[in-house]
């Protein structure tokens, strides 16, 4: 059939429809309606939770929600294929309080968004969630909330506001948010746009005292620790002002956080040095954390370019190129001036082979310098790379780019045992071809099916090659 005919009976079918309903009585409209819930309860839900009047909407927004999720348990889980449906009485709620926001319901968004977060949060216990849509959810209740906030904040008296601060901070201290303080302190932060009051403050900081009492040294609690100091910092800068805030971030230095926001202050200040110092400390004191460190270092060498400081550049860009950040290669280069590159291209060469592993940097150098002698050096010593690296080394050195192929297949085709393992050396086969011609590639395949003529899947194989 058509598809655009599809569409057009589509269209029919529903024009159709509305016409029979416009035809009918109220009474039997009704009838339909009821009909139609006993048969699918679900129906009866979405229609008193979109219909219910706001005083009763909380309530049927949590058997909404309720309802979506028991419905799509198996034996007390979810699978991921019934993950999307358990959350569409969520979905539903938030899309309803996101039109709240636009309406300046705002505090019915607020509500309504709460109402989602505890059971979507608790399916975490019980369902697959590997495509994240739970947190998706999650994520979209706390977006719902912060934008309502925001919109109402000029509108709101003080209880208002007092109210909303309340019913948020009731939800964030909950302890099934235990083990996912992510999204507590996303409601807490929320809840900093209250701060300039001074009451609420006041119970703000001492919560989060709070939290930070209970942390302890292991790795996660350093992680709720420094959060905990963000949204102290997030309340300083809100009531105390911009030196406070610096006093505060100088006291709290160890975390990363904290010492980026420092550097980039000292940055905007034009203070270099005092961002070279805050670096060195900083690579000293992370350095259990290899990202850190290199991050540090990378603030480093731009507060270097900053000052014109061309010998701490040079030494400082050699050890980035050796972790393999090729950038710095290309930035190293332009230090140096002609006469003095080849001996210290030389140097950076003879120091990456002393390398027990020769990261991909150094081969981006050679193929960047066109060193064909050790990218052909590199091949002889690993035998795959010739895959990657024939198109920089065919033109010179076309007799031995074909002997690196021929062994690399015979060997290939040596530990090949079934198939795919087959398709795989076919494979190469091909590329050799593209590298070397027809006529090598053909008298290879020959060679390969006389060896391995009681192999008729490997022969099969050979014999798509084109």
């Amino acid at each position: 059939m058509n598809p655009s005919n599809l569409n057009t009976t589509s269209r029919s079918t529903e024009i159709d429809l509305k016409t029979i309903l416009k035809n009918e009585n109220k009474e039997e409209l009704i009838r339909i309606i009821l009909d139609l819930s006993e048969d699918f309860p679900e129906i009866e839900t979405r229609v008193l939770f979109k219909y219910t009047p706001q005083k009763d909407e909380i309530a049927s927004a949590k058997k909404l929600i309720t309802e979506s999720i028991n419905s799509a348990k198996r034996k007390g889980f979810i699978d991921w294929r019934h993950v999307g449906p358990a959350l569409q009485g969520a979905e539903l709620t938030l899309q309803k309080a996101r039109q709240k926001v636009e309406q300046g319901e705002w505090e019915s968004s607020v509500l309504l968004s709460l109402v989602v977060m505890p059971p979507v949060l608790k399916m975490l216990n019980f369902a697959d969630d590997s495509n994240g849509s739970i947190g998706e959810v999650m994520n979209g209740a706390i977006n719902t909330i912060d934008d309502a906030v925001i919109s109402s904040l000029p509108y709101l008296n003080e209880n208002e506001k007092k109210g909303f601060f309340d019913a948020i901070m009731k939800e964030a201290v909950k302890v099934h948010y235990d083990g996912w303080s992510d999204w507590r302190y996303d409601l807490i932060k929320i809840c900093t746009y209250y701060s300039p009051r001074k009451d609420l403050r006041k119970k703000l900081e001492k919560q989060l005292e709070t939290f930070f009492s209970k942390t302890d040294s292991s790795w996660s609690d350093r992680f709720e620790k420094k959060q905990i100091k963000l949204l102290q910092l997030e309340i300083i800068e809100r009531c105390d002002g911009g030196d406070a805030a610096d006093t505060f971030i100088y006291e709290n230095i160890q975390y990363s956080d904290f010492r980026e926001k420092a550097i980039a202050n000292e940055l905007g200040k034009g203070d270099y040095k005092k961002v070279i110092q805050l670096c060195l400390d900083g690579e000293q004191a992370d350095t259990e954390y290899r990202g850190l460190v290199h991050q540090w270092r990378e603030y480093r060498f731009q507060a270097y370019e900053l000052l014109g400081d061309i010998e701490q550049q040079k030494q400082l860009a050699r050890e980035l190129l050796f972790k393999n950040e090729f950038s710095y290669y290309l930035k190293l280069k332009e230090l140096y001036a002609a006469s003095e590159w080849e001996a210290t291209l030389k140097k950076i060469v003879t120091d990456f082979n002393k390398m027990d592993y020769l990261p991909s940097a150094y081969l981006s150098i050679l193929k960047e310098e066109n060193l064909t002698a050790e990218l052909l050096k590199y091949c002889q010593n690993y035998l795959p790379a010739i895959t990657d690296l024939y198109p920089y080394l065919i033109k010179e050195n076309l007799e031995e780019v074909n002997d690196l192929f021929i062994k690399y297949i015979e060997y290939s085709a040596e530990e090949a045992s079934d198939r795919k393992k087959y398709r795989t050396v076919c494979s190469i086969i091909k590329t050799y071809k593209k590298a070397c011609g027809t006529i090598h590639s053909h008298k290879l395949i020959g060679e390969l099916r006389e060896k391995y003529k009681r192999r008729p899947a490997f022969i099969e194989e050979l014999g798509k090659i084109r």
